[in-house]
């Protein structure tokens, strides 16, 4: 019969290992996390209580002092104590703050479930992936999810159990920190009352008519007679008692891009105040989205104004980054250059586009802290200018050399990584067929001797020689000789829109360097084109 209920060690150890966090005080904690953010910190003498429907839900250490505790009334929580500051309750904020950290915590495992309204469960299976020298996997990612929800601004404890019910009473009771083996479960278990089960009202009121207080009297009784009485639940009960759980965890899949926001204490109207919100705005939203694994293209900053209106920025990255660092010195460029009509009494920051960050493998001779120093430059210049403004040219099939490139999105690459080309469906051959057209077609532009720089428009030049021969030139007033010259390199068509006809030289001239020059073959004059730097 045990075996078949689930209580045999084969049965138990079959039960997945959870990560519980569990977070006290939640509606307290964010209140007093979005306060701090809006730089109203309070004096910690001050009684604060969260209160729902007249009830306190949770007070600070200075409110039981005075002798307030949690399910207090409102009114007799005045009684005790007549400075008591009573904020209400915002359920959606503290579902929201608990969503974030579950996204955030994406990062460590694949599967995170939601277990209201203050437990975050973990797929601890995968534990063994965190172990560093000396201590094994489980109490690191323990670490590793403390710091993270530290990091969103929350304090939590956690315990790591077989099962999500044992996981979830463990942490929630503080009866542990850190791993518990499937076998000491019981005996941990068995001195915490029976409302720690988190039974169905009906079922913990007939529990308490039989006279039963804690788990461990449950544990005790047959699971036959306890399945019979109580059905399902009952027998829920009985194994939890166990320290046995199966059940799989629920995982929490985000669907809306992250946002966060910040109400400021009283109107901004300077830039760097705001700046310090905004740090904190992107701390977190970085943490939530590395979670998921992307990184944003384009952030969307809306500003809300006194007494009304509103102001919206919008923020584009040169790549995909879940840095806050660079986040925040694109936003210190924008709002550097911004005037704001009005102070700025709230913020919410955004992702707008997001895109997956994939992992590289750096070859030898790469510095990634050069890219990342290059993207910082890229979008502050992208802030500053507009984002029309910074491109990439990428060469173009065009038989005019002013006009042979097209413009495309600027991304830095490691060192030695090629680009991929386009890959037909069913392999990665061409037909013979279009390998033969491949050989026939003429070499890429990039194979041709080109110069690195080119004038905005040709400079025109004047010859000087002897007998065909061009041994100098007059540039802007001054008469400078020519130490060499490439033979003829005839480019010629267009004919639809303006047709020309030009033949190239590469000429190193006295104190210009190698300079692309051209004969224009319809009149006869020598232009100065551009520059091999």
């Amino acid at each position: 019969m045990q075996l078949e209920l689930g209580v045999g060690s084969r049965a138990r150890n079959a039960s997945p290992r959870v990560l519980a966090l569990y977070f006290p005080d939640l509606p307290l904690q964010r209140l007093l996390r979005a306060r701090e953010a809006a730089g109203r910190r309070g004096s910690p003498r001050t009684p604060l209580a969260v209160e729902r429907n007249g009830e306190v839900v949770a007070c600070n250490a200075e409110a039981r002092a005075r002798g307030i505790q949690r399910g207090d009334t409102l009114g007799r929580a005045r009684l005790a104590c007549a400075e008591l500051e009573a904020v209400p309750a915002d359920e959606a904020g503290d579902r929201a703050a608990l969503m974030g950290i579950a996204e955030a915590l994406l990062v460590l495992s694949p599967t995170v479930e939601i277990s209201w309204p203050d437990v975050l469960l973990l797929d601890a299976s995968g534990a063994h992936l965190f172990a560093r020298e000396g201590t094994s996997g489980e109490p690191a990612m323990a670490e590793r999810a403390v710091a993270l929800a530290s990091d969103l601004g929350l304090r939590c404890r956690v315990a790591i159990a077989s099962g999500r019910g044992p996981a979830r009473v463990l942490a929630r009771h503080g009866l542990v920190s850190g791993p518990v083996a499937p076998e000491d479960a019981p005996a941990m278990l068995a001195s915490l009352p029976i409302m720690a089960l988190e039974l169905p009202p009906g079922v913990a009121d007939r529990f308490a008519c039989l006279g039963l207080r804690e788990i461990g009297e449950v544990a005790r009784l047959p699971a036959a007679t306890l399945a019979h009485r109580f059905g399902a639940p009952g027998l829920a009960a009985w194994r939890l008692a166990h320290g046995d759980d199966p059940s799989p965890l629920v995982p929490h899949v985000p669907r809306e891009p992250p946002a966060e926001r910040l109400e400021l204490e009283a109107p901004l109207e300077g830039s760097q105040p705001l700046l310090f919100g905004l740090r904190r705005l992107c701390d977190r939203l970085a943490v939530r989205l590395a979670g998921r694994g992307l990184g944003a293209t384009r952030l969307a900053l809306v500003l809300g104004l006194d007494p009304r209106g509103e102001q919206r920025l919008e923020i584009a990255l040169a790549s995909p980054s879940s840095a806050a660092a660079r986040w925040l010195l694109v936003l210190r460029e924008r709002l550097d250059s911004l005037r704001l009509p009005a102070a700025v009494t709230s913020a919410v920051l955004s992702v707008m586009e997001a895109a997956p960050t994939v992992a590289e493998q750096l070859a030898l001779g790469d510095r990634p802290e050069q890219l990342a120093a290059l993207e910082v430059v890229l979008a502050r210049l992208s802030a500053r200018l507009g984002d029309g403004a910074l491109f990439a040219a990428k060469p173009a099939d065009r038989h005019r050399p002013e006009v042979a490139y097209q413009a495309t999105a600027f991304v830095a690459k490691c060192k030695g990584k090629e680009e991929e080309g386009p890959r037909r469906r069913g392999g990665d051959a061409s037909s013979p067929a279009e390998a033969s057209v491949a050989e026939s077609a003429s070499p890429p532009l990039a194979a041709l001797v080109r110069p690195t720089r080119l004038l905005p428009r040709p400079q025109p030049l004047v010859a000087l020689g002897e007998g065909g021969r061009l041994v100098a030139l007059r540039v802007g007033g001054q008469t400078l000789r020519v130490l060499a010259l490439s033979p003829a390199e005839r480019l010629a068509g267009e004919w639809w829109s303006d047709p020309f006809d030009r033949d190239y030289h590469r000429a190193r001239i006295e104190g210009l360097g190698e300079c692309w020059i051209f004969r224009d073959a319809g009149d006869g004059r020598l232009w100065l084109h551009g520059f091999f730097d």
